[in-house]
């Protein structure tokens, strides 16, 4: 290559000027093209930066929003509203808020606060006051009511349902709650009942007598019979002497079982119960259901007392009735109006024997049961009440732990008026156990099961126009022997 020609192309290699001082004059709007890119991509830069700032800008905006509209008290569907919503500066916001407000007030003179296309209770807490809303409706104590607009059973139907027509049909995009479905009232409900249901028991002292002279035993869960255990077959401990061993004690039970028993039902409130809005009607169910369970576990109890004629079951352990001359628990002494009836049966409990050791079981009778016919009388003889009486009555003195006198205890379904029985305290010996399926744990007396018989897909209001409302009460009862217990079965 001629070394003009290297020399050229390395000035055109190395020179940005070499155009310019090398090439015509028509090669000069090239430069200019690249020239002008050069200033376009620089300005390109410089309006992306521009937008960012903007951005941010406008997330700030929108974040001092959020911020200003959370520490308002308006509804958070209000405030979800709003935010989407664009404004020129915090006075703007809080001018929306003012006018929201105004709007809602105005809205709940007319006793309907309505948003888009759906209806709504104004509430700050939804999911806590809707739950006292039902509270109230069903009558569970100490709630307070609602406001006066929102005191009918029909408009929070519509609030959970979404069914303003009340065809029957569940409509989640008009619902109060987001989470709501088709069994969200009646999981309220049951809620609710609960509650009364636990309260009206603790208001059946009577109907309870059946708490104190039983016992609440464990189970593993299952509702497989119960084994009832009776202690004894010890008698005293023997003497151990000086490097001797120790003799093993054998403590003997009995063959008693308790089987389990299923008890239950349902109660349906009507679509027209609650359109109608029968708020005393619906208020008597949970209380109806507590009545229920606890009567049926006193006739349970009381047929241990009344079966097989007035003598009882027949006991497994020596094929021979509860209440049996050979038990030495039975006889047909009226309940007089002096103390010799009751003195020989306190004598005869008394000297039962224990399981298989023949030691006196030296227990007084903790009760005294009685029809409601024969009450006074037990109060009378036992020396209950005030004032002077008559004459000496030697069981009238106040209660230690070897006071001899009873307490007497109506048996609500006894239907004979003369005939009466004696229990020991069920604390010191165990005489009628009872387990509850829903108290695995026992040494409690559990108020019924409630459920809602609906599921997430389908709740039964919606295809039978009825909410129902499920009881459940599954126990085993019996008595574990003939000791410690007695009955008169008067002629």
């Amino acid at each position: 290559m001629p070394k003009s020609t290297v020399g050229a192309s390395l000035v055109d290699a190395q020179s940005p000027d070499f155009d310019k001082l090398s090439r015509p004059d028509d090669a000069q709007p090239a430069t200019q093209k690249r020239a002008s890119a050069f200033v376009q991509e620089l300005e390109d830069q410089a309006q992306v930066q521009t937008d960012l700032s903007s951005q941010w800008v406008d997330e700030i905006a929108q974040t001092a929003v959020r911020a200003i509209l959370h520490s308002s008290d308006l509804p958070q569907p209000v405030k979800n509203r709003l935010a989407k919503q664009r404004y020129d500066s915090p006075t703007a916001v809080h001018q929306a808020i003012r006018e929201a407000r105004e709007e809602l007030q105005a809205l709940d003179q007319e006793e309907v606060i309505q948003l888009s296309d759906r209806p709504w209770i104004y509430v700050k807490d939804p999911q806590s006051d809707i739950q006292e809303h039902v509270n109230w409706f069903f009558g569970v104590p100490d709630t307070p009511p609602p406001p006066p607009n929102y005191r009918k059973l029909d408009q929070l139907y519509v609030a959970l349902t979404g069914d303003s027509g009340f065809h029957g049909v569940f409509y989640p995009q008009r619902v109060m709650l987001a989470s709501a479905t088709t069994s969200t009232l009646a999981s309220m409900a049951v809620d609710a009942m609960n509650k009364v249901v636990q309260m009206q028991m603790s208001r059946l002292d009577f109907w309870r007598w059946y708490e104190r002279v039983s016992l609440p035993i464990p189970n593993d869960g299952s509702v497989q019979s119960r084994k009832l255990i009776t202690y004894g077959g010890v008698g005293n401990l023997p003497t151990v002497a000086e490097g001797s061993a120790y003799t093993e004690l054998t403590v003997d039970d009995v063959k008693e079982t308790a089987a389990f028993s299923k008890k239950g039902g349902y109660v349906g409130i009507t679509m027209e119960m609650i359109r109608n809005s029968q708020i005393v009607q619906i208020q008597a169910v949970p209380r109806a259901l507590a009545v229920a369970a606890v009567r049926t576990r006193s006739a349970a109890v009381s047929s241990l007392f009344t079966s097989n004629a007035g003598v009882g079951p027949t006991l497994v352990q020596d094929s021979t009735a509860l209440f049996h001359a050979n038990h030495s628990n039975v006889a047909t002494t009226a309940l007089g109006s002096d103390l010799s009836a009751w003195s020989a049966a306190r004598s005869e409990c008394f000297e039962h024997s224990e399981v298989n050791s023949g030691k006196s079981l030296a227990v007084f009778p903790r009760y005294l049961l009685v029809p409601a016919e024969l009450y006074d009388t037990a109060l009378s003889i036992m020396g209950y009440g005030e004032g002077m009486p008559a004459s000496y009555n030697i069981a009238a003195q106040s209660r230690g732990p070897v006071d001899p006198r009873p307490i007497p205890l109506v048996v609500p379904d006894w239907t004979d008026a003369s005939d009466w029985a004696y229990i020991v305290d069920p604390d010191v010996y165990p005489v009628i156990q009872i387990s509850y399926a829903q108290a695995p744990g026992g040494g409690v007396h559990p108020a019924p099961e409630l459920y809602s018989v609906s599921n997430e897909e389908q709740g039964l209001i919606f295809t039978n126009d009825v909410m129902p409302i499920k009881v459940r009460d599954w126990f085993a009862v019996n008595v574990n022997g003939p000791r410690g217990i007695g009955k008169r079965n008067v002629a």
